[in-house]
């Protein structure tokens, strides 16, 4: 495998010539939108001067345009009151005394979407078309053939990147509802300098949401059971083995728990439901109704959607003990490709993530990192590098302290090496505990000073635990 230099910084026109957009958005208004609109977010995160604002705002702008691809862009407004709920979650869980402190979850969602894109091109990029679509367990679509009225069929590679456009722009959005303990907290340090109390934000599910509950854990159980196997000429998931009740019960738990994985998945699946069910799509309106949306229920609802919305409520499951030690995880590659590809992404993605445990806030490395992929006889060799510069040091090690001082009674260090040691080892245990790193995907993860001097590498081995 190559060997990564390291020193200077991925460029923006670096990144956005990986993410291959040529191949999934055709010619036109809307490809040139997504591009410009992505590329101002590159652009922002590289600059020299961190405007969290700014990013904020052009991450929107992206979410718009991305969705407007796809007919759907009013479902940017569940981001825009994302964002706000947000904002409010990184002063209400700001706790100087405790080091309580709420971090990014939506620009988080946009940097886990470019690098899981990054990945997927790269490897798009190494294989034959027959290859691509073993690899992501997807077919060229036919759709039309069920007289669905849409423009055209998307090819494997198109179908692939519609997949993860919905899963990792979609895989956090319910945050805000595991936190809510946390917002009454956050209300009562504040009231309760008058003497007054806060209990926790009652939430009320619809009854039509919760009676669907039953059939829609069921159906996501029977998709795994079928390990994304594809029939009736890749039109449908094969689920004549029926219902997991082990997975349909492990993920219903985690609903009730309000694993924001579980909601997320299940709020995404209702969202593009609801997109053709109730006419929001301006595009398609009059098109999907009465005469056709049990066509779309049953060829594209109960399929890509609910694939998308299965490895979304999987990414989230833990091993720990209240969570019954589920058996569903760790995940292999081969067998759930785009759900392995989620946690990988999201467990790496501590760059350009803004933690508010001060008014200023801060981050603890901002850098897209550095990607070098292999791929031969089926196996994956993965390669991811970051940096972090001297400015950004002084939050690093504190972070790490904090992390350190919990296991070991309050013990401290002010070492960059030992912090690097701790944070990133930190990621490599997440990644060991919920996905099977071996010889089928190999994965080693490096961080460097910009002056280009390595101060943590580790290649993670899900057997040997090396992590």
């Amino acid at each position: 495998m190559a060997k990564m230099k390291t020193g200077k910084l991925i460029t923006t026109e670096e990144i956005m010539s990986e993410l291959h957009f040529h191949d999934y958005i055709s010619p036109g208004e809307e490809r040139d939108r997504v591009l410009a609109a992505c590329n101002k977010v590159l652009d922002t995160q590289a600059s020299e001067t961190y405007d969290q604002a700014k990013e904020r705002e052009q991450t929107l702008d992206f979410i718009k345009a991305l969705w407007g691809k796809y007919d759907c862009e009013q479902v940017a407004k569940k981001y825009d009151n994302f964002v706000k709920i947000e904002q409010a979650l990184y002063g209400l869980e700001r706790d100087e005394e405790k080091g309580g402190r709420y971090r990014d979850h939506f620009v988080h969602m946009f940097n886990t979407f470019v690098f899981g894109i990054r990945i997927i091109s790269n490897l798009f990029g190494k294989v034959n078309e027959n290859e691509g679509k073993d690899l992501f367990n997807v077919k060229n679509e036919n759709l039309k053939s069920e007289h669905l009225p849409f423009g055209g069929n998307y090819n494997y590679k198109q179908r692939t990147f519609y997949l993860w456009m919905l899963i990792s722009t979609f895989h956090d959005i319910a945050i805000p509802f595991q936190h809510m303990p946390k917002i009454g907290e956050g209300i009562t340090r504040f009231v309760e300098e008058f003497g007054w109390v806060v209990s926790e934000p009652i939430l009320t599910m619809s009854n039509f949401d919760s009676s669907q509950l039953y059939y829609y854990f069921t159906m996501l159980s029977e998709i795994y059971n079928s390990k994304l196997k594809l029939v009736d000429k890749g039109k449908k998931y094969d689920r004549s083995k029926g219902a997991n009740s082990y997975v349909a019960k492990t993920l219903g738990r985690a609903f009730d728990r309000r694993e924001h994985g579980a909601l997320s998945g299940f709020f995404m699946w209702k969202t593009i439901e609801e997109i053709f069910l109730l006419g929001l799509s301006e595009k398609y309106r009059d098109k999907i109704g009465l005469k056709n949306f049990d066509s779309y229920d049953r060829y594209v609802l109960q399929q890509d959607i609910a694939r998308a919305a299965l490895a979304i409520s999987l990414h989230t499951l833990t091993r720990k003990k209240e969570t019954g030690h589920p058996e569903i995880i760790p995940i292999k590659f081969d067998e759930y490709p785009l759900t392995f590809l989620l946690i990988l992404a999201d467990e790496l993605q501590e760059y350009h993530r803004h933690e508010g445990g001060t008014i200023l806030g801060n981050t603890k490395f901002r850098c897209q990192p550095k990607i070098i992929l292999s791929y031969e006889k089926k196996n994956i060799d993965l390669k991811v590098a970051f940096s972090i510069d001297a400015e950004e040091e002084k939050y690093f090690i504190e972070e790490a302290n904090a992390i350190w001082s919990k296991r070991h009674n309050g013990k401290k260090f002010n070492d960059v090496k030992k912090a690097a040691k701790v944070i990133m080892g930190s990621i490599c245990e997440h990644l060991i505990e919920k996905i099977i790193l071996d010889d089928k995907f190999r994965l080693e993860i490096k961080l460097y000073k910009s002056t280009g001097n390595t101060i943590f590498e580790q290649a993670i081995n899900t057997k040997t635990k090396d992590a």
